[in-house]
């Protein structure tokens, strides 16, 4: 998780959307762990399928979402902003979704 400025606000959501179905699931319970970016991670029970996963302000409906920027290293460098699905599987964690790009 991540947020432009000090801190993660307490009410920022991160959310999974299936792309087949819509559904839509979210959290805002933060897990405080070192291994993380910025020490704060999060954790979504989702069935088997295809995501796009952002995260959310509810207040403002802004999101930010996991892209190519981020994988990229949200450097100035990155040009791509494209969204990326991710594929979740039955039984397996699906790990090192950071959804970051506040930018897009």
């Amino acid at each position: 998780m991540s947020f432009p400025g000090e801190g993660i606000p307490d009410y920022i959501e991160v959310c999974a959307e299936n792309q087949s179905s819509k559904e839509v699931f979210c959290t805002s319970e933060r897990i405080q762990n070192p291994k993380y970016t910025y020490h704060i991670g999060y954790t979504l029970d989702v069935p088997a399928g295809t995501y796009l996963v952002y995260s959310l302000d509810p207040n403002a409906n802004y999101k930010a979402y996991y892209s190519e920027f981020v994988t990229c290293g949200l450097s100035v460098d990155c040009s791509s902003h494209k969204t990326i699905l991710v594929e979740v599987k039955a039984g397996v964690t699906t790990s090192e979704v950071d959804p970051q790009d506040w930018y897009k």
